[in-house]
């Protein structure tokens, strides 16, 4: 068995700049393609977002370098807000948290849905994974992952 890369703990209010920053920079280019970037539009969506739940902070070492979102609902887990630092991608972090998110899917029966910008290259990482295409718009990528 791989050994843990990463450890986890909820957002508190504390983390709110370094959330945007981190958002920033995981998505700067494809949110510039497909929306183009505006500092105060991103900031507004931020801090709705925010207030509407917290998410789960990715830590390195003790050092804040992710975070993810996982919400349950009747019919499905959604995962989104999953962000890593650019030094921190590619490193396997990514792969071990989605796997524990399916595990958390399998455990309660239901399938995961997700959405992502098109243009960003994590959608290899959801194929790799057994998540599928279910639909498409010019901004986002739907997907789906069937419980096991």
């Amino acid at each position: 068995m791989e050994s843990k890369l990463y450890k986890t703990r909820k957002a508190e209010n504390s983390d709110y700049e370094f959330l945007f920053e981190l958002k920033k920079a995981a998505e700067y280019e494809p949110i510039k393609a497909v929306f183009g970037w505006d500092e105060t539009v991103q900031r507004e969506i931020h801090h709705k977002e925010f207030l509407e739940q917290k998410p789960t902070i990715i830590e390195v070492d003790g050092v804040a370098v992710g975070s993810y979102l996982v919400q349950l609902h009747p019919e499905h887990l959604y995962f989104g807000r999953f962000f890593l630092l650019p030094h921190y991608q590619g490193k396997g972090i990514g792969s071990q948290v989605l796997r524990a998110v399916i595990d958390l899917a399998s455990q309660h029966s239901l399938p995961i849905k997700l959405c992502y910008l098109q243009g960003n290259r994590v959608g290899q990482l959801y194929s790799r994974l057994g998540f599928e295409v279910i639909g498409e718009d010019p901004q986002f990528v739907h997907m789906l992952k069937q419980h096991s």
